[in-house]
């Protein structure tokens, strides 16, 4: 009888306590973008208003560190290094993907295997006004890299109208499949509570505005 009513206890009990455990880390985690926003406007003060270059790799042991956090808010001590016998430009571990930095994109001039190329991002054309609910494969928007594309019809680049995204992979993260489609800035990629799946991101649009994504 004892056992039965432990057995029923710890059935009622383990949802809520991992319910807790997953507010707890998602709590975490957007204090911690709250931090990097406030490094990146910190260079960005220091750089004639503008941003670190984000970085994307194809090398087999670095693909999976695509757009981690900028070097530069490191060398400039806006964040902590990280451990030189890992592969974190930063000590901002993702904690909902150990052993990788909080993910950072920003439109423009950025790195790809540490050569120079342009850098885009993807933008919904309602944003951030788009509807959360909509179908991501379906959804209206644009790749801004503001060097190249897109153009108007007398071939003038359309600015992006973000300046950077940072985010979390969140909760349920599968590393084969990769952030949800149309993921950081979509409302449909954002994470919406327990038992979802979905990014938590951190979007500062040109005019200024901050828009969190949870």
């Amino acid at each position: 009888m004892v056992v039965a009513i432990l057995a029923l206890l710890v059935s009622i009990l383990l949802p809520s306590l991992s319910a807790a455990k997953e507010m707890a880390k998602v709590t975490k985690a957007m204090a911690e973008l709250r931090g990097i926003a406030t490094a990146l406007e910190c260079y960005a003060s220091q750089n004639k208003q503008t941003y670190p270059p984000m970085r994307t790799y194809c090398e087999t042991e670095k693909w999976e560190h695509f757009c981690e956090l900028p070097i530069e808010l490191v060398q400039r001590q806006w964040l902590a290094a990280g451990q030189p016998d890992t592969k974190m430009s930063a000590n901002m571990e993702d904690v909902f993907n150990p052993g990788h930095t909080y993910k950072y994109k920003a439109p423009g001039w950025g790195l790809h295997n540490n050569g120079a190329v342009p850098k885009s991002v993807w933008v919904p054309d309602d944003f951030p006004r788009d509807d959360p609910d909509a179908d991501p494969q379906t959804l209206a928007g644009q790749s801004y890299d503001n060097v190249w594309r897109p153009t108007d019809v007398n071939g003038k680049i359309i600015p992006c109208p973000i300046s950077w995204v940072i985010w979390s992979v969140g909760p349920r993260y599968d590393k084969d499949v990769g952030v949800p489609p149309r993921a950081p800035v979509a409302r449909c990629s954002w994470y919406r509570g327990l038992g979802t799946q979905g990014v938590i991101s951190r979007v500062r649009t040109t005019d200024g505005q901050m828009h969190t994504g949870l």
